[in-house]
């Protein structure tokens, strides 16, 4: 081989490993190949959270699992729970976790994988709260919601009459249920029995609970990536079959029944 050949050669070794590791990311649908990136909410508990440095929750464990599944390595990218589905349409990750409703309205801009879970909302509120069981108490009153989740999309449903305050996670809503700036904080019921047993003493209570049966949740993906659909509800499925699931939900949700939580499909 001539010299100026070898060269041209040689110089053309990245572009041709570059297109390589451009095919098998192509093939296995994810953004870098071999990675599982998800974007998840920190401040999430019991579904993605920090716990002695480490992040970990319902969600993140069953991602782990499915990765596993799917022979991908997985990374996780913190931020603020609204910011969640703008990242996957606009492909900065590659699913996003965090007990994330399946609606019609979100469904027009993300795809969604099977539904793995269903989840009960709690109305909390504090002890000499003006919140009440009653919904005529409701009236006027200010009632948080974190941004961007089913609770917020589907306020006026579930809290009809209510002045509705959104923050950005959990935590700063609870904040401001603490210093009492809201009467009340619509979230997730296991969310509320967390920040219950995490805070005994600040009586937390729930005023009303919602059966959400016919909000599942699943995991977001980018539109229109039909084989890694594909792929991740087959993975998906093969953690329920083996047990996974039912252990990892036996961990993070002690006090409710398997059979409330599992979506019928998956069953």
């Amino acid at each position: 081989m001539k010299l100026p050949t070898l060269l041209k050669a040689i110089l053309l070794l990245p572009l041709v490993a570059a297109s390589i590791a451009n095919a098998q990311g192509q093939s296995d649908g994810t953004l870098t190949p071999g990675n599982l990136l998800v974007g998840v909410d920190a401040n999430n508990k019991p579904y993605t959270y920090v716990e002695d440095g480490k992040l970990t929750g319902f969600d993140v464990e069953v991602l782990r699992s499915v990765a596993e599944k799917m022979n991908l390595d997985v990374d996780f990218r913190i931020q603020d729970f609204s910011g969640l589905l703008p990242s996957v349409a606009n492909r900065q990750v590659d699913v996003a976790a965090g007990c994330i409703g399946i609606t019609d309205a979100r469904s027009k801009i993300v795809d969604f994988s099977d539904g793995y879970l269903l989840g009960i909302l709690s109305l909390a509120a504090l002890p000499h709260s003006p919140v009440t069981s009653n919904p005529n108490s409701l009236k006027g009153k200010r009632i948080g919601v974190v941004q961007g989740t089913i609770e917020d999309t589907s306020a006026d449903t579930f809290i009809a009459g209510a002045q509705i305050v959104r923050f950005p996670n959990v935590n700063a809503g609870f904040l401001s249920l603490q210093s009492r700036f809201i009467d009340g904080y619509l979230i997730d019921k296991s969310q509320q029995d967390a920040l219950a047993k995490k805070y005994p003493k600040i009586g937390l209570i729930s005023v009303i609970d919602l059966t959400a049966t016919t909000l599942i949740a699943g995991f977001p993906m980018h539109k229109g990536n039909d084989a890694f659909k594909t792929k991740f509800n087959a993975a998906l499925r093969a953690v329920v079959a083996d047990g996974t699931w039912a252990k990892l939900y036996e961990e993070y949700f002690p006090n409710y029944p398997i059979s409330k939580a599992l979506p019928p499909g998956l069953k």
